[in-house]
């Protein structure tokens, strides 16, 4: 799930079935991601991603994205 609010873009809960892994479909959701963000205009991509899953981080590191050093904040207003 991704979007743009107009200011940058964002990707949500990007997600590969583990039977599925290592054979490019993550990298080809987030081209077609990129693609149609790119198309809005949108300048920059923004997404989160636990510091403890360093599969994923190396995934995106690899797709090109970089740590920004900000603090993610959060507050959970319901139970789970």
């Amino acid at each position: 799930m991704g979007g743009y609010e107009g200011h940058r873009g964002w990707i949500n809960y990007l997600a590969v079935h583990p039977d599925h892994r290592k054979i490019g479909h993550g990298s080809s959701i987030m081209n077609k991601a990129e693609e149609m963000l790119r198309e809005r205009g949108c300048p920059k991509i923004n997404l989160q991603v636990r510091d403890s899953n360093t599969a994923v981080i190396k995934f995106y590191e690899s797709s090109g994205f970089g740590n920004d050093y900000v603090v993610s904040l959060g507050k959970r207003l319901a139970e789970d």
